[in-house]
C-alpha cells in the first residue's frame, strides 16, 4: 500500500456520500463504518467525516482480551475477527475516537478498515472514491507532504497557531489529518 488517507475536515459538506458508499462496500454487511459528525450542532451546520484513524498503537486492539483485532503489515487496523471476538465491547470503550461499533444482533464489532480489500492494491477506499468535496482523499505520501506544507504556510499567513490535542498523537504519520 503506497497511498494514504488524507482528511480535510473543513471541506466536508455533510452530503454523507461516504456513508452510503461504505454501506455498499462488499464485506460491510450493509453497515456504514464511517460517520459524519457535526462540529457543534448548536452553533453551525458544519460537519466532518469520522473514520478509524488507524492508530499507531490502537487502544481498541490493546484492550481486546481475545486478540481479535489484528493490524496488517501496512498498519491498517482491521475489524474484529468473528471467530475470535467474544463480544466484550472493550474496543468500543477503549477507542478515543468512538469508532468501533457493536452489532448486538450479530454479536460482533465492526469498524472502518480502510476497505482493506481495495486499499491493499492502492485502490481508494469507497468513502474516498465518492467524496465530492475532497474532504476524504487517498493520495501518495509525497502529495500529502506537499499539502501539509502548503497548509502550514497558509496558517502562518493567516496568523493561526497550530494546536495539539492529546488524542491526535495516536494518529500515524501516514494518515494526514487536518482541521481548523
Amino acid at each position: 500500500m503506497n497511498k494514504i488517507m488524507y482528511l480535510e475536515f473543513e471541506r466536508c459538506i455533510g452530503c454523507r456520500a461516504c456513508q452510503a458508499a461504505c454501506r455498499e462496500c462488499g464485506d460491510h454487511d450493509a453497515k456504514e463504518r464511517n460517520y459524519v459528525e457535526h462540529v457543534d450542532f448548536m452553533e453551525s451546520r458544519q460537519t466532518f467525516p469520522m473514520m478509524c484513524m488507524q492508530c499507531k498503537d490502537p487502544a481498541c486492539a490493546r484492550v481486546c482480551p481475545a486478540n481479535a483485532i489484528q493490524i496488517t503489515e501496512e498498519g491498517v487496523v482491521l475489524s474484529a475477527s468473528e471467530e475470535k471476538c467474544i463480544g466484550c465491547r472493550n474496543c468500543t470503550f477503549g477507542c478515543p475516537f468512538g469508532i468501533p461499533k457493536f452489532d448486538f444482533e450479530a454479536n460482533k464489532m465492526y469498524k472502518c478498515d480502510m476497505c482493506y480489500d481495495r486499499s491493499k492494491h492502492d485502490i481508494a477506499p469507497m468513502c474516498a472514491s465518492v467524496c465530492p468535496s475532497d474532504a476524504i482523499r487517498f493520495i501518495d505520501f509525497d502529495e500529502m507532504q506537499s499539502l501539509r506544507r502548503r497548509r502550514t504556510q497558509l496558517n502562518l499567513v493567516e496568523g493561526k497557531k497550530p494546536t495539539e490535542q492529546d488524542k491526535w498523537k495516536y494518529v500515524p504519520e501516514f494518515f494526514g489529518v487536518y482541521s481548523d
